[in-house]
């Protein structure tokens, strides 16, 4: 599966969003995260844990239960066919 379009709820800034599972989630932003006004409100500098949106959260979210969003499905290999590092 490949990344999904989806726009913001509440500032309608775009990303691109693949999501593996409830607990891993890509997102790609279509211009500067940081022109998002809730990033904006709580970043204080490079790699801050504020830059977070929770509003997108709930926004990706929403879309996965109205299977807006599709989860992406892995095949991981089994048997013979996993890679051996030796």
């Amino acid at each position: 599966m490949a990344m999904q379009p989806l726009n913001c709820d509440t500032c309608g800034r775009g990303i691109l969003v693949e999501k593996f599972s409830a607990a891993h989630t890509s997102i790609q932003w279509l211009s500067d995260a940081g022109d998002c006004p809730l990033i904006a409100a709580g970043h204080h500098g490079y790699g801050d844990v504020a830059r977070t949106c929770e509003a997108l959260r709930r926004t990706i979210d929403k879309a996965v239960a109205h299977d807006e969003i599709v989860e992406s499905q892995i095949e991981l290999p089994v048997g013979a066919a996993i890679p051996r590092l030796h």
